[in-house]
């Protein structure tokens, strides 16, 4: 995100609305800031910048249903979800993560069941060394029924090959909605393609204006599913949304909430199969697990984000599963930050270098630039993992404003297959 004070001191506001320690320290800031201009540039200062503590973890609510209480009124463009009682706890904080925490049940894969009724929304809550795992429900648009349902036709067959997107989409800037519509209009015609194939989506920093776009697309509906349905799994103002295309055959969706978090900041994992080449349509099909994250933000989170991403990795091991992906905004902004996917035991699909810088031009900043964006996979010699590309630079709405202050980026996974099959060139 653009860090102009006002805004920047705005979204401290809007990160953790249930952390009173988040709202203290916004309030400083922004006071310090009045006194002095150079004592907010310090803050972004890695060589005088010390990282806060991972305070107000304890204040990240976890919901154990997709329930909201009777009197709210819950009526949205995409339809009611279901209202009724909730139930509410709190998430322990923890003093610190283990590097190999016992996987949850829900790491151990379950099938999506599309045959579920809509309304049947009590959903189990799963302790995860603190974090907390939970099932999501996976919707697609029903022409027939006018509305997102789990009762969406699907393909069969798994995919020989998928197209990773990932996009923070910038919650920030004004006109959320004309913006996403923007990025999803050039998807369609630049990236991929008016009738994608196998192909995942993953976008950060959806505000509410912006998901129920994303919802109202027409593109969007007639070919891809998405999870969470609705907004309410988010912990703050603005969250993650994964987009999979039918041809990408879904198995199961997951959210992991961190407890170390000051931003209400988690994962999305899908779970997605993949035949290889050689037995396509008959053989065994493998498991891959993509995930969709937003690492905590700020030199202030320079803590939580190794922690967060080792979560995740943990994850993307899980028994059942064959390989992983992660993409998203890794914030990765100072020297510490550049080898937390080594300490996780993943690799960089891209690589360094100023083609690969994805956030600083959008419009110019007075902080360097810098490959905040990412994407990470678990090294495996039969899952091959394309370059990363650089998507969006320049991209403007008709307005002329910037559709994000951030680039996307774009790769192929497959399994082991000819380099030269031209099929799996993208």
């Amino acid at each position: 995100m653009g860090f102009h004070l006002n805004a920047f001191v705005g979204a401290i506001h809007k990160l953790a609305p249930s952390a009173p320690s988040v709202r203290s320290r916004a309030r400083r800031l922004h006071m310090a800031s009045q006194n002095s201009p150079d004592s907010f540039g310090a803050i972004f200062d890695k060589q005088t910048a010390t990282a806060s503590p991972i305070e107000g973890a304890d204040a990240v609510k976890v919901v154990s249903s997709d329930q909201v209480p009777e009197h709210t009124d819950q009526t949205t463009p995409y339809g009611n979800d279901n209202p009724g009682a909730p139930s509410v706890a709190s998430s322990p904080a923890s003093p610190s993560h283990d590097a190999n925490p016992p996987l949850s049940p829900l790491a151990e894969l379950s099938p999506v069941d599309s045959s579920r009724s809509d309304s049947d929304e009590n959903e189990d809550t799963y302790d995860m060394q603190y974090d907390t795992v939970r099932n999501l429900r996976v919707k697609g648009w029903s022409p027939e029924e006018s509305r997102w349902t789990t009762k969406y036709h699907k393909h069969s067959l798994s995919a020989l090959h998928i197209d990773i997107v990932s996009w923070n989409v910038d919650f920030m800037a004004p006109d959320t909605a004309g913006r996403v519509a923007c990025i999803l209009d050039h998807l369609r015609k630049a990236v991929l393609t008016d009738e994608p194939q196998a192909t995942v989506i993953l976008l950060q920093e959806l505000d509410e204006a912006s998901f129920a776009k994303i919802l109202e697309n027409s593109w969007v509906r007639k070919y891809f599913a998405v999870t969470p349905p609705t907004t309410r799994r988010w912990q703050a103002s603005y969250g993650l949304a994964t987009l999979v295309s039918r041809p990408a055959w879904i198995a199961n969706a997951q959210m992991l909430q961190f407890s170390h978090t000051t931003m209400g900041r988690a994962a999305l994992l899908v779970d997605v199969s993949l035949y290889p080449p050689s037995d396509w349509p008959n053989g065994p099909n493998h498991v891959i697990r993509i995930a969709n994250t937003h690492l905590e933000s700020l030199p202030m989170g320079e803590r939580a984000r190794p922690l967060q991403l080792q979560a995740i990795a943990d994850m993307l091991r899980a028994p059942g599963v064959f390989a992983g992906v992660v993409g998203g905004d890794m914030n990765m902004i100072g020297p510490a930050d550049q080898r937390i996917h080594i300490a996780a035991g993943l690799r960089d699909a891209g690589s360094d270098g100023p083609e690969s810088l994805t956030w600083g031009f959008q419009p110019p900043s007075r902080f360097p630039p810098g490959r905040l964006d990412r994407i990470f996979y678990t090294p495996s010699p039969d899952f091959i993992v394309k370059p990363v590309k650089v998507i969006g630079r320049g991209l403007k709405t008709k307005r002329g404003q910037w559709a994000s202050d951030h680039h996307g980026l774009l790769t192929r996974i497959c399994l082991r297959h000819d380099d030269d099959d031209p099929e799996l060139d993208y």
